[in-house]
């Protein structure tokens, strides 16, 4: 099998094909020599001259080919075989039938060769003067274009079909030979995209991607980046654990882990890893949207989470299991992210202050809740509503931490959900924060804001069009004149 594709390789299919050719082209000329008298004997001294030039044209085409190149090789290699193939022409004074046939195989080599326009173009003129100054020097000025006998025009035709043939054959075989390597690649494409497929599950879908783009190299070396972190799990499920045999806990966390995950993979987070129902998610690495539209989108992923743990908090209740519940925290900062191990083996995660403020969060976090940093609630706090918390301390993290819990996400005017207000009029001024107003307080806020209202309809009430206040007889308080204080003075 070796050989034959050895053999149908296109440089040794074409030396053999010149080695045909010529070959057929030297009986033409030794039958030409016995059977028309214009062709005498002495040009058979055309066939060891030819030989000699093939021989020394291997060495000509070697330098070429190291020069220019195997295209240019080839085009030199035509011009050579145009040369000589003129020259028995020549020989044998361009025998009617035996010349169309040569030149027909002529044109077929340059057909299968892919010779280049230029060179097809300049080949006739060399071959035109080539044949004059060879017929003027050597073989003489006779009839040309005669009809030639009919050995000599049968051996032509045959040997012009022996050539075709070969080419033909050729071109099949090699069209046979590509179809089954084409079929070897798909099949073997095909292998490796299923194997990349089942890899690419113990990896995050934006990691291997940009492998496979050639974006990433899989070594060790970090960066720093700003990322934002999301860390979840189910709370109590290590209680649940105890209670439940291997078979139903693996579902529980299965059916947890697929709904999540597609989700995470619906809104561009970058998987980092399970940790048991825990999940390490972060957005910002290997590509990012920029950091406030990262923070965004980590923050729709998690309400997303929260309301599908509802959905299936539904329905493991119906089939048995306990109510579950998740927590979560978020963080935004700068990271460390990258390929950290050995060059035998790696892992693709973050390290940094963040990620471990992330965890604590979400540990801090009660049920169904989602606690963020204040670095996030900057970013996203024109999208969301959230609730302040009271600063909190966490575990390995020296200084208090501000946190927001994340309520939902703004679906009608910001306005309704605004927190404080100031307006300013003549005579008006309304300050109110309800960032530092307790629920306890609101219901003296409302009272306060009724009775201020109606007194400015009762103002309303007695001001006429102009503006003046219109007293009734019992606004009117009279005060006693002087000369009355001073009767009673005297008496």
């Amino acid at each position: 099998m070796a050989m034959m594709q050895n053999v149908f390789d296109s440089h040794h299919f074409s030396r053999i094909l010149r080695i045909v050719g010529y070959t057929i082209l030297s009986l033409i000329l030794f039958v030409s020599s016995i059977t028309e008298i214009n062709v005498e004997l002495k040009y058979l001294l055309l066939i060891p001259f030819v030989i000699i030039v093939l021989l020394y044209e291997s060495l000509v085409l070697r330098k070429v080919e190291y020069h220019f190149g195997k295209t240019v090789r080839r085009n030199v290699q035509f011009l050579f075989d145009v040369a000589l193939v003129t020259l028995y022409i020549a020989a044998i004074h361009a025998l009617l039938i035996p010349t169309l046939t040569i030149v027909g195989a002529l044109i077929f080599a340059a057909v299968f060769g892919r010779i280049n326009k230029l060179v097809l173009t300049i080949s006739p003129i060399v071959s035109l003067l080539l044949f004059y100054l060879s017929s003027f020097l050597v073989f003489g000025f006779q009839p040309y274009l005669e009809q030639s006998s009919r050995e000599l025009n049968v051996l032509s035709i045959f040997a012009f079909m022996l050539f075709i043939f070969m080419g033909m054959y050729y071109q099949t075989r090699q069209s046979y030979l590509l179809n089954q390597e084409k079929q070897y690649y798909i099949e073997e494409t095909n292998r490796y995209l299923k194997l990349n497929n089942q890899l690419a599950r113990y990896a995050p879908m934006q990691l291997w991607q940009s492998i496979m783009r050639g974006e990433l190299e899989a070594k060790v070396e970090y960066k720093r980046r700003k990322l934002t972190v999301f860390f979840s799990d189910i709370q109590g499920f290590t209680d649940l654990s105890e209670k439940l045999i291997p078979d139903d806990l693996a579902f529980l966390l299965n059916d947890y882990l697929k709904h999540m995950t597609e989700i995470a993979k619906n809104y561009g987070g970058t998987i980092d890893k399970f940790m048991g129902d825990g999940m390490l998610i972060f957005f910002g690495d290997p590509n990012s949207r920029g950091v406030k539209e990262d923070a965004v989108a980590c923050l729709d992923m998690a309400v997303a989470m929260r309301q599908q743990m509802r959905i299936l908090r539904e329905r493991w209740i119906k089939m048995g299991y306990a109510s579950l519940h998740i927590r979560m925290g978020i963080a935004t900062g700068y990271c460390h992210v990258g390929n950290y191990g050995t060059i035998h083996r790696m892992s693709y995660t973050i390290v940094g202050r963040d990620a471990n403020l992330a965890s604590r969060l979400q540990t801090a976090a009660e049920v169904d809740q989602i606690l963020i940093s204040e670095e996030t609630f900057n970013l996203v706090k024109e999208q969301f509503l959230c609730i302040k918390n009271q600063p909190m301390k966490l575990k390995g993290i020296t200084e208090f931490v501000r946190s927001w819990q994340v309520v939902e996400r703004y679906n009608e005017a910001v306005d309704k959900y605004q927190r404080w207000y100031d307006y300013e009029y003549k005579g008006f001024n309304l300050l109110l924060n309800l960032d530092k107003t307790t629920i306890y307080e609101y219901p003296q806020l409302i009272n306060a804001m009724e009775q201020t209202i109606e007194r400015l309809k009762l103002q309303q009430k007695r001001t006429d069009d102009d503006g003046v206040v219109v007293l009734s007889e019992r606004s009117i308080v009279h005060l006693p004149n002087d000369d009355h204080k001073v009767d009673k003075t005297k008496s």
